[in-house]
C-alpha cells in the first residue's frame, strides 16, 4: 500500500492483494491548512466513461461487476442491525470522534446501514458522499480540513449541517474482492487521525464484511434471518464469553517438511457459543482487539496453550511447541514478559515449550515491544514472526525485532510452484533467512506440490490445510497419538501419507470450492 499526501488529504492506495489490517505502518496526514486532492492522478472513470475531473462522481473501475456484488448481499435499505450499529459506534469511539457510519455505495446514492452520532439520516446522494471516493480506487482516505479542499467543501455535509470538516473511512471489500462501501469515523472540527486509530477502524471494517458475508452465505442457503446476532460484535457479551470459557483454543500442527513428524502447534482462538456453535476469530477479534478485551483475551489464550503444552509433556516421546499469537496491544506498554514468564511457572513448564508469534506489523513503540521480546527470548521462549511478507515494514525493523523463526504468509506462498512472482519472493524470502540464521515456517500450504517445492527450496517447516486442520485440544492430542504409532516409517514416508491422506479428503478442492465455512469468513 502506498501512500499519496498533499497538503491535508492523505490518500492510501492500495496495492492488489495487500491487508488493510497493516494500515498504521502508513503513518498520518501533515495538519496544513491548504488542500490539494491526493486522487487527482488516480484512473478513475467519471459516468460518462473518460477520465474523473472537477467535482464529477468518482466511479470503481469495475462499477458494473461492484453494484451486482454489493447488491447480491440483499442488504440495501433493510432495517438497523445491532452488530452493523456496533461497528458505527466503535468507528467512532476508537477514531475520538462524534460520528461513525456503516455506508454502503449503490449507484446513485450513499446509504448508511448504521450511523452513530447523528439522529435522522439515513445516506446522500452519491455526489455528496466522501465515502463513493474511497470506494472508487478501494483505498482509505483521510480529510483533515474538507472546507479548505476544492473537492469537498461544496458538499452540503461539509457547508450545512452537520458541519463535517475531517473524515476517515476505510473500504468495506467482499470476497468478490470489489468494495461494497466504507467504515469511516467524522468529525465537526479540522484535524488529523493517527496511525493507531486508522489500523482500528481497518480491524473494525473486516468485522463488518465478516457479517455482510455470513448473510450472504446464509442467503444462498434459503435463510431469511441472519444465523448471526450482535453478540459477536458487543464487547459486554464478549466479557461474559470470556468469564464463561467459551473462548477456547484449537490447535494446527506445524511439521517438518523433510519427514513429515509435528514439532509444533499453533493456538488459534475460537468462540464456542451456546446457541450458535463455534465462531470464527473474523467475527469477533475486530471487537477484541479495539476494545479492553485485548489484553485480558490474550492471557486465556496463553493459559490454554500452556494448560495444553502440559497435558502434552504426560505422553511419550518429544512434545512439540505450542505457539500463540501476540497482538500489537500487548507490546504497546512493558509487562507482556513478566505475565508469559509467571503464567510458565504456575504451570510448571520450561519457557522453551512456548513460541510466541507477533504480526509483521511493527508496534506502536518499537523499543518497548523488543524490550519485551528480548525477555521472552533470553528466558528460552520461541519468538517466530508471523505474517512476513504481508505487511510494509522495512527490512530494518523487522531485524530489529529479537526473532528466531519466520512465517511466510500464506499470500506468499499461495501461487507455488507455478506462478514466477510467487516463485522469486519465497526463494528470495528462504534465502534472506537463512543468511540472518532464522529458521522458516510456510504457511498456507495446501496442496503436495507446494510442499515438495518448499522443501527443495530450503524450508524446514510447514502449516497448513494439506497437514491438518485446527482442532479442538482433545483431538488434536489423538492425532499426535495417530502420528506416533506411524514414526516407525521411513523417513519422508509420513509426509508422503500426509499428502495423500489430504488429497484423497479432497482437502484441496474443499478449500477452492470454499467447503470450509469457518475460513469463508477469515477464520485461520
Amino acid at each position: 500500500m502506498a501512500a499519496e499526501h498533499r497538503l491535508g488529504v492523505i490518500f492510501l492506495r492500495r496495492k492488489s492483494g495487500r491487508n488493510i489490517r497493516n494500515l498504521p505502518l502508513l503513518g498520518q496526514a501533515s495538519r496544513a491548512g491548504a488542500v490539494t486532492d491526493a486522487m487527482e492522478s488516480l484512473p478513475i472513470p467519471d459516468r460518462s466513461g473518460g477520465s474523473c475531473s472537477g467535482n464529477s462522481v468518482r466511479l470503481h473501475p469495475r462499477e458494473q461487476d461492484r453494484l451486482e456484488s454489493l447488491r447480491s448481499y440483499a442488504v440495501l435499505d433493510t432495517p438497523p442491525e445491532a452488530p452493523y450499529d456496533h461497528a458505527a459506534r466503535l468507528a467512532a469511539l476508537v477514531c475520538g470522534a462524534p460520528i461513525g457510519i456503516v455506508s454502503l455505495v449503490d449507484e446513485e446514492r450513499q446509504w448508511w446501514k448504521a450511523i452513530f452520532g447523528l439522529s435522522g439520516a439515513k445516506g446522500t446522494d452519491r455526489s455528496e458522499s466522501f465515502c463513493s471516493d474511497v470506494v472508487a480506487a478501494e483505498a482509505p482516505l483521510v480529510v483533515e480540513d474538507a472546507r479548505a479542499d476544492p473537492r469537498y467543501a461544496r458538499l452540503q455535509l461539509v457547508s450545512g449541517p452537520p458541519g463535517i470538516r475531517a473524515y476517515a473511512g476505510v473500504p468495506l471489500v467482499g470476497r468478490d474482492g470489489m468494495a461494497l462501501g466504507t467504515l469511516c469515523a467524522v468529525d465537526r472540527r479540522a484535524r488529523g487521525f493517527s496511525a493507531a486509530q486508522l489500523g482500528d477502524l481497518a480491524a473494525l471494517a473486516s468485522g463488518v464484511v465478516a457479517h455482510l458475508e455470513l448473510r450472504r452465505a446464509d442467503l444462498a442457503l434459503g435463510r431469511t434471518q441472519p444465523a448471526t446476532s450482535a453478540v459477536a460484535l458487543d464487547p459486554a457479551r464478549l466479557w461474559a464469553a470470556l468469564d464463561a470459557g467459551e473462548l477456547v483454543c484449537h490447535y494446527q500442527p506445524i511439521v517438518e517438511l523433510a519427514g513429515g513428524a509435528t514439532v509444533g502447534l499453533e493456538a488459534l482462538v475460537r468462540w464456542e457459543h451456546p446457541e450458535l456453535g463455534c465462531l470464527p476469530p473474523a467475527l469477533f477479534m475486530p471487537i477484541v482487539e479495539t476494545s479492553g478485551l485485548v489484553l485480558p483475551v490474550g492471557r486465556r489464550v496463553v493459559e490454554l496453550a500452556l494448560g495444553f503444552a502440559k497435558a502434552l509433556r504426560r505422553r511419550p516421546g518429544v512434545p512439540p511447541r505450542v505457539s500463540v499469537n501476540v497482538s500489537g496491544a500487548e507490546l504497546r506498554r512493558p509487562g507482556l514478559a513478566t505475565s508469559v514468564l509467571g503464567a510458565i511457572d504456575r504451570h510448571g513448564l520450561e519457557p522453551s515449550a512456548l513460541v510466541v508469534e507477533l504480526t509483521e506489523t511493527v508496534p506502536a513503540d518499537p523499543l518497548v515491544a523488543a524490550r519485551e521480546l528480548c525477555l521472552l527470548r533470553d528466558a528460552g521462549v520461541g519468538v517466530a514472526l508471523d505474517d512476513y511478507g504481508s505487511g510494509e515494514a522495512t527490512l530494518g525493523e523487522l531485524l530489529g525485532l529479537p526473532v528466531s523463526t519466520v512465517k511466510l504468509d500464506r499470500g506468499l506462498v499461495a501461487g507455488l510452484p507455478s506462478d514466477p512472482r510467487s516463485v522469486a519472493a519465497v526463494r528470495s524470502s528462504i534465502r534472506l533467512a537463512a543468511e540472518v540464521g532464522l529458521e522458516v515456517v510456510a504457511e498456507g500450504v495446501e496442496r503436495p506440490e507446494q510442499a515438495a517445492w518448499l522443501r527443495c527450496a530450503g524450508a524446514g517447516l510447514a502449516q497448513g490445510w494439506l497437514f491438518g486442520r485446527p482442532l479442538p485440544a482433545a483431538s488434536a492430542a489423538a492425532r499426535l497419538d495417530g502420528e506416533a504409532g506411524r514414526s516407525a516409517r521411513p523417513d519422508g514416508e509420513l509426509a508422503r501419507s500426509a499428502c495423500l491422506a489430504a488429497s484423497s479428503r479432497g482437502g484441496a478442492s474443499r478449500w477452492r470450492t470454499g467447503a470450509f465455512p469457518e475460513l469463508a469468513v477469515g477464520g485461520s
